[in-house]
């Protein structure tokens, strides 16, 4: 199977240990998922989920903390597992690290609820 991109590389899966091979016009390497990309997936993931209903989040970060900064152009004030801002999620430390998880979903969606409310 082989999949096409509008960068014209080509990439295709070598097996099903989340390892592929990547070719180039400056040749092939083999492309692996550490866990800090797999948690950096997850958080565009997130954030382009929230944007297809009308929620517009933007994130900072401090390794190993990220940080929602802003939610619908208003700037969030709470303070929630760090002494800075509202944790979203904190990213791996090391290479041998399993992906990160949020920090409490529910408390993420309830400080959601109240900055969309505020601003509709």
């Amino acid at each position: 199977m082989k999949l096409r991109n509008l960068n014209n590389t080509t990439t295709k899966p070598l097996n099903q240990n989340r390892m592929k091979t990547k070719e180039t016009k400056f040749g092939t390497y083999v492309e692996t998922e550490s866990p800090t990309k797999l948690t950096g997936d997850k958080i565009t993931r997130f954030v382009e989920r929230l944007k297809k209903i009308g929620i517009d989040v933007k994130l900072s970060g401090n390794f190993p903390w990220v940080y929602i900064d802003e939610i619908c152009g208003k700037r969030v004030t709470e303070k929630f597992e760090a002494n800075h801002g509202f944790t979203l999620i904190f990213l791996p430390g090391r290479n041998d690290s399993p992906p990160s998880e949020f920090t409490d979903i529910t408390e993420i969606f309830k400080l959601l609820r109240k900055y969309t409310n505020e601003t509709n």
